[in-house]
């Protein structure tokens, strides 16, 4: 199976840099998926960047020039997990043909995600998981609604459904450029907690955890 993973920033990433025990438990999974999938990896920003976004607030930069600073951490857990894992350190799409990389930041304006469903498509991908700190896609925010419902499935077309507000730190559950590349190639996809990164082993082994858009 050819596989694409985001694990999200916000359970990978400390204010310092990556999560020492967090990135050890994620490899380990990986290492097991990488007996028999081909799979690709896609790190997102977190606490990290979050941190010095808000070192640098007071400079008055355009959100393009913030972005351009985010993307350069960015690259430093790019680098990081290619050395860990022996995958190809991804930093412009256009030189992707769909070998296993690790992807991140690349321009202002895309989020993580939406690179990460490029490569997806670029590898003609049977799925995409993106682990991150909720369960999955719910019916309404459960920051704010206590009866909100996990949504299990999802068609491709239901995804304008649950477009939310961008900002440079902020794409929402899912950006627009990262839906309509999931629903144009109609990409399996996965949204599920990554806090326990053996779900990322159940998913591939076809459990049903999260929400599936299929």
């Amino acid at each position: 199976m050819k596989l694409v993973v985001k694990i999200g920033g916000s359970m990978s990433m400390m204010n310092e840099g990556p999560d020492p025990d967090y990135m050890s438990r994620f490899l380990d999974v990986l290492e097991e998926l990488d007996e028999e999938h081909s799979v690709s990896v896609c790190v997102g920003g977190g606490d990290f960047v979050n941190s010095y976004s808000e070192c640098i607030e007071s400079f008055n930069l355009t959100d393009g020039e913030r972005e351009e600073c985010f993307i350069e951490l960015m690259r430093a857990n790019v680098r990081l997990l290619s050395i860990l894992t022996d995958k190809k350190p991804l930093f412009d799409l256009e030189g992707h043909r769909g070998e296993e990389v690790v992807v991140s930041g690349i321009e202002p304006g895309r989020s993580t995600d939406a690179n990460a469903a490029a490569v997806a498509r670029n590898m003609d991908a049977d799925l995409f998981v993106k682990l991150t700190d909720v369960e999955g896609i719910y019916d309404k925010d459960p920051a704010e609604h206590e009866d909100a419902e996990l949504l299990e499935t999802m068609g491709f077309e239901d995804l304008e459904t649950v477009k939310g507000e961008e900002t440079p730190l902020d794409y929402g559950i899912l950006d627009p450029l990262a839906m309509e590349i999931i629903r144009k190639n109609k990409i399996t996809t996965v949204l599920a907690s990554g806090r326990d990164p053996e779900n990322l082993m159940r998913i591939a082994e076809g459990e049903r955890i999260g929400t599936w858009i299929e």
